[in-house]
């Protein structure tokens, strides 16, 4: 009886932590030779991430980074623990929050970044199951600026702020 539940238990967490992590993982999408890669980790209130955006030969290898948002914060000898902020997933497969696009250049913020808001929503939540994706899990991006005063000189995000992108 105590092994029947212990591994009802462990079924039972599983299923739950399974549930829960659809959005965590490594998510792209490439047009031509360059890739945007956005990296999604699952925390207690929600979910952090990093982003990245590459270019790749025919063959799809690593040929340059064109930028990076896991880098140093100024001179601080410390990197951005997270540029991408949301929260749970809610029941339509969505979350939103902020991202900090500190990719950019020529920012007149004093921290060298822009803020905006995102959303991404997961489009087919039927594709994913426990034994592996059973087509492409895909997922909605969508970056914009929040309400409010903001500075006409800042330059347009460095990110892409409508795309699809597919989880790896």
């Amino acid at each position: 009886m105590k092994k029947v539940i212990i591994v009802l238990l462990s079924l039972i967490y599983s299923i739950t932590a399974y549930s829960q992590d659809i959005l965590a993982g490594i998510w792209k999408y490439q047009n031509n030779s360059e890739v945007f890669i956005v990296n999604i980790w699952k925390v207690t209130d929600g979910y952090r991430g990093h982003y990245k955006k590459i270019t790749v030969d025919v063959n799809g290898n690593q040929v340059s980074v064109v930028y990076d948002s896991n880098k140093e914060i100024g001179d601080t000898g410390h990197n951005w623990p997270s540029t991408i902020s949301a929260g749970s997933l809610s029941q339509d497969y969505s979350t939103g929050g902020t991202i900090y696009d500190n990719t950019v250049t020529n920012s007149p913020n004093a921290g060298g970044f822009i803020e905006g808001l995102c959303r991404i929503k997961i489009l087919n939540p039927n594709c994913y199951n426990s034994n592996g994706n059973t087509c492409a899990l895909q997922a909605e991006w969508m970056v914009k600026r929040g309400p409010g005063l903001y500075n006409p000189a800042e330059p347009p995000y460095s990110v892409p702020t409508n795309i699809i992108l597919t989880k790896q």
